[in-house]
């Protein structure tokens, strides 16, 4: 089960795709700048490390795959709080469906499919917390494809609704993160590398390749090629989301973002016999982590422990 990681970029994304007066890509990095990034994970993303994502047998400990499943911390980790999301959900989807297939004009229609396909990643969600990516895939699956409707319609218009393809594409984005998730814990990898290379390639056309969202694509990327064994295609992106964490507050080393990232780098630099960059980058995190999260959270103990064992 991959991590909770990435609400807080995702959202900062999509507030800058929704305020007309701040639609230029460029200027969205504001967004998440000095200390927001790390407060909006706090606050989007409870349980933020529920799990990780499995490895290489050979390593000492897992790389963190930090893609969203979704907003939780309504719910926390109680099973009759989540069934009743769930039974929610089922009711809404259910009236949304019937306004979208009775609806005749296509833009509305292409509204009303972007209003259920939410709905349908919801749902997905809620499935993939509880444990069933099947149930979860199908529902991401729907979602995608409602998506892609709304683009072939926008795309059709003679003159194109610029803020509605972004956040189109956006989304779509955010669906296929979902999907190589769902497709990993499957063991469909191929399915997965290509799920999350289509939400790169797509958040790099929607917010620019500056953008600190673009962290997510390439941690979850760097995740699979952890699990692979192949640990220099893994750090290498797992390098480029550090990039992104640290320019968006500014050049500071602060927030459960970098931290982990400084974990995942860390893990590698070991399984690539760099024991002293290993160390370096774990003792980052830890430090990082006890600030960002407690000295008694999960995820600053898993840190320590992996300190203590040594790289491997």
């Amino acid at each position: 089960m991959a991590a909770l990681y990435a609400v807080g970029l995702r959202r900062a994304a999509a507030a800058c795709l929704n305020n007309s007066s701040r639609l230029a890509l460029g200027s969205c990095q504001a967004t998440t700048s000095g200390a927001s990034v790390a407060s909006k994970v706090q606050r989007c993303s409870a349980g933020l490390s529920e799990g990780a994502t499995g490895a290489s047998s050979s390593l000492s400990t897992t790389a963190n795959s930090y893609i969203s499943l979704g907003t939780f911390e309504t719910m926390g980790s109680s099973e009759g709080r989540m069934a009743t999301g769930i039974s929610y959900l089922q009711d809404l989807i259910r009236v949304q469906e019937t306004e979208h297939s009775g609806e005749a004009d296509p833009k509305r229609r292409a509204g009303r499919g972007l209003t259920l396909a939410q709905s349908l990643l919801q749902m997905g969600r809620q499935h993939h917390q509880q444990q069933d990516p099947v149930e979860a895939l199908n529902f991401y699956q729907r979602a995608a494809d409602l998506v892609m409707d709304a683009i072939g319609i926008w795309e059709q218009q003679p003159v194109k609704p610029k803020k509605g393809m972004e956040y189109s594409n956006f989304f779509l984005s955010e669906v296929q993160s979902s999907l190589g998730v769902a497709y990993n814990d499957l063991g469909r990898t191929e399915d997965a590398l290509d799920a999350h290379q289509k939400a790169l390639t797509l958040r790099k056309d929607t917010v620019g390749k500056g953008h600190a969202s673009l962290a997510e694509c390439f941690n979850n990327l760097g995740a699979l090629y952890f699990a692979r064994g192949a640990l220099q295609k893994a750090v290498e992106h797992y390098e480029q989301a550090l990039d992104l964490l640290v320019e968006a507050v500014e050049g500071r080393l602060e927030g459960p973002y970098v931290a982990l990232t400084l974990y995942n780098i860390g893990v590698c630099r070991g399984g690539l016999g760099q024991p002293q960059v290993a160390v370096s980058s774990l003792k980052k995190a830890l430090a990082i982590a006890e600030r960002a999260f407690g000295s008694g959270h999960r995820q600053v103990e898993l840190i320590r422990e992996t300190l203590q064992k040594g790289p491997p």
